[in-house]
């Protein structure tokens, strides 16, 4: 299984079925969810800007929390496009 085939997993779990609603009475289609981007802390540290000491992101990225515990420690700025 390959890093990418992860984040899909994670993804088709936490989707709701397509055509209802999401659970929790959030009111964003299921083709809305689906756009999200989740980032690995394995991405994170390709993404990372040593010039900047930032990282760019989109949007709607989901930082893993292990990508956040490095970030915090490295004490790097989160800049979302």
């Amino acid at each position: 299984m390959e890093k990418k085939h992860i984040a899909d997993i994670i993804w088709s779990r936490l989707s709701a079925a397509p055509g209802s609603k999401p659970a929790g009475g959030n009111e964003k289609k299921v083709s809305e969810l689906k756009k999200k981007v989740f980032i690995s802390d394995w991405e994170a540290r390709k993404l990372y800007n040593k010039e900047k000491n930032e990282i760019a992101v989109p949007s709607n990225a989901m930082l893993s929390p292990l990508s956040l515990d490095w970030i915090e420690y490295q004490n790097v700025r989160i800049v979302r496009n």
